[in-house]
């Protein structure tokens, strides 16, 4: 049975982004001053859709922004080509080109950017790897916490997170070289799939396990940091998962979407 859970890209727009592979020759620079102070975001797309980093302005898709992704870093350089102004920027340690009628200024991220840099930047902060390290969790005791990362899917494919809102469940797209996706210990079951509970970019939702693997040098990174920045406690073992059933709008969304069959559905709801 095919499962549908991730995102790809069409045959016609893959056909397509052939058509718009420019040649340096073709191509218009734009001048445009760098600033790494200020902080975008994506704009103009729904839970579903998402934003294109190309190596090339046009061509050769490296990563699938989500629809709601921030962090983007504008690094001073644009394309005009074919009708399309192309955009050099740097989101999640990747560097590449993208639409950039896509972007708005993130008011709210460049605070916090803006915030931990002057942490940084100030000679009385003894350990600066805690910056912006919350001051309200200092003190409690904390689990060690395994990071996953995405396998499996190439570029140009998402992972889709379901996220709950109310009666229905926003489809959030975890890119395809994703890490530091964190269990928060709730699992659904059914037919030998399972769907967990996870935390990744800010958000909660949920995901098949089936295209999440380990990253032990991630978890040791984020654990030492806890750790370190907790106030030097020591960690609680990992939490065990507790057996959950699927919620219900995310059992509507995967109904809908075609993404499972309904006896599998049936069995991740709790209804067999």
């Amino acid at each position: 049975m095919k499962q549908r859970l991730i995102k790809t890209t069409a045959a016609a727009i893959l056909a397509g982004m052939s058509a718009v592979a420019i040649s340096s020759a073709s191509a218009a620079p734009l001048t445009l001053p760098a600033d790494s102070s200020k902080i975008y975001q994506t704009q103009g797309l729904t839970p579903g859709n998402v934003l294109k980093m190309y190596a090339n302005p046009g061509a050769d898709v490296m990563v699938n922004l989500p629809h709601n992704a921030t962090w983007i870093v504008r690094r001073g350089a644009q394309v005009a080509a074919k009708g399309t102004t192309w955009e050099k920027v740097s989101w999640d340690k990747q560097t590449g080109w993208v639409d950039t009628n896509r972007l708005r200024f993130d008011p709210q991220s460049t605070r916090i950017a803006a915030s931990r840099r002057a942490c940084m930047n100030n000679p009385k902060t003894v350990d600066k790897l805690c910056c912006g390290y919350p001051e309200s969790a200092k003190g409690i005791p904390f689990r060690s916490v395994p990071v996953f990362s995405v396998r499996a899917l190439k570029p140009g494919q998402s992972l889709m997170m379901y996220m709950e809102q109310g009666t229905s469940a926003v489809a959030i797209e975890i890119p395809h070289n994703a890490t530091w996706v964190t269990k928060l210990g709730q699992i659904a079951k059914g037919d030998g799939i399972a769907f967990e509970k996870v935390r990744w970019a800010g958000k909660n939702g949920w995901v098949n396990t089936a295209h999440l693997r380990q990253d032990p040098q991630k978890t040791q990174e984020g654990d030492a940091k806890r750790q370190r920045c907790g106030g030097g406690g020591p960690l609680l073992p990992a939490a065990t998962p507790q057996m959950v059933c699927l919620p219900p709008a995310v059992i509507k969304r995967l109904r809908e979407s075609g993404a499972l069959s309904g006896a599998i559905l049936d069995q991740l709801a709790g209804l067999k």
